[in-house]
């Protein structure tokens, strides 16, 4: 069970080095994961950026295949050797409420807004130091923690393709069951990365009647793929009127659903989800500094939520709903790279060098 395990490694403010770590040896409650493929999150370029969480191996949103399997963690989870799982960045305590309903997201032990006395521990954000070392999916192996949350991957779905069950997992989260999204209902996205297009899929898959995305024109080529999987109309903000566009599309009744998957830091997202919101809209607003009026919810019978991180079954519909599909979510999967490539497929992610990059994968093996 020794070895050598070859990770991707970030030193320093946007640097990364390869770097070699000792196969971990663990109890009967845990085991080891050979990384097939491990997409880059959209906020993995904001950690890049950050001289915070050094050193580190990054990435989140990780498939693989059980390598190996403690005896009481292979039935805990109900997998042996050589199946293949899809794993959540959460690490939580499996006992309190939250994670008793499947929310992994709200535990205490999770949750990036609750205040620790030490970082919580997660993959793909944690810092290597911490033994054993393999907290990350830009690595060849990863290791499965005691309270790890782990998926079975449909048989047939290809790795690259898995990876999206974290971001569209996300759209299922906050178009669909946080977000109200139901049959009939239309539907606006604001933004096309990675997230806003989980979301436009997710509410297609949920029977919204119309379902519309914007973004900039630099978001073309994702615009475009929004329109094949599941889009009825992609507005460029930048060049058209998206108020105007929107309420033409829905005849002028406005949407029963917003999901702003952009953090928008000026206030105009709100203002767009106010101005457009039907009477009763859920909106699902992102960004920490805007603001709503009270006095526009209170006429408007509006709910409000904010967009924060994923279910159990949010993900699992993911996967059962991609692994199905016959749209063209595959295009969503546009590039791929190597351990050595970590640094472009990060600077991909985040629109620096490669044009057109929307989901960017990092496979150990490449």
């Amino acid at each position: 069970m020794s070895g050598a395990v070859t990770a991707a490694v970030k030193v320093g403010v946007e640097t990364t080095e390869l770097q070699s770590f000792e196969r971990p040896v663990f109890g009967p409650d845990a085991g080891l994961l050979r990384v097939e493929s491990c997409g880059v999150g959209g906020s993995d370029p904001e950690m890049y950026r950050r001289s915070t969480r050094i050193p580190a191996i990054m990435g989140h949103e990780i498939v693989g295949s059980v390598e190996a399997i403690g005896p009481a963690a292979a039935v805990r989870w109900g997998v042996t050797i050589g199946d293949r799982i899809a794993v959540h960045e959460y690490l939580p305590c499996w006992h309190c409420r939250w994670c008793l309903q499947g929310d992994f997201r709200l535990c205490v032990e999770s949750d990036f807004f609750t205040k620790h006395e030490h970082d919580p521990l997660r993959y793909g954000t944690s810092t290597c130091t911490t033994p054993p070392h393999l907290w990350g999916g830009y690595a060849q192996m990863l290791y499965l923690a005691p309270n790890a949350v782990v998926h079975n991957v449909p048989a047939g779905m290809s790795a690259q393709l898995a990876t999206l069950a974290i971001p569209f997992g996300n759209g299922f989260q906050w178009a669909v069951y946080d977000g109200g999204t139901q049959a009939g209902s239309n539907v606006l996205v604001i933004g096309p990365g990675q997230q806003g297009l989980g979301c436009v899929f997710a509410a297609k898959v949920a029977g919204a009647a119309t379902v519309i995305v914007s973004g900039h024109t630099r978001d073309r080529a994702r615009l475009d793929v929004a329109l094949r999987i599941g889009a009825d109309v992609a507005v460029d903000s930048e060049t058209e009127d998206l108020r105007e566009r929107v309420m033409h599309a829905t005849g002028g009744a406005g949407v029963d659903v917003v999901v702003d998957t952009t953090g928008d830091r000026t206030g105009s997202v709100a203002a767009d989800a106010l101005a457009l919101a039907a009477k009763g809209a859920f909106l699902n607003l992102n960004g920490l500094e805007q603001q709503v009026p009270l006095g526009e919810i209170k006429r408007k019978y509006l709910t409000i939520r904010a967009p924060r991180g994923h279910s159990y079954r949010a993900v699992e519909m993911a996967l059962r709903t991609l692994a199905a599909s016959h749209l063209a979510v595959k295009e969503v999967c546009s590039h791929s790279y190597g351990l050595g490539d970590v640094h472009t497929a990060i600077h991909a992610t985040a629109g620096i060098g490669i044009p057109d990059a929307i989901h960017v994968t990092v496979d150990p093996e490449h």
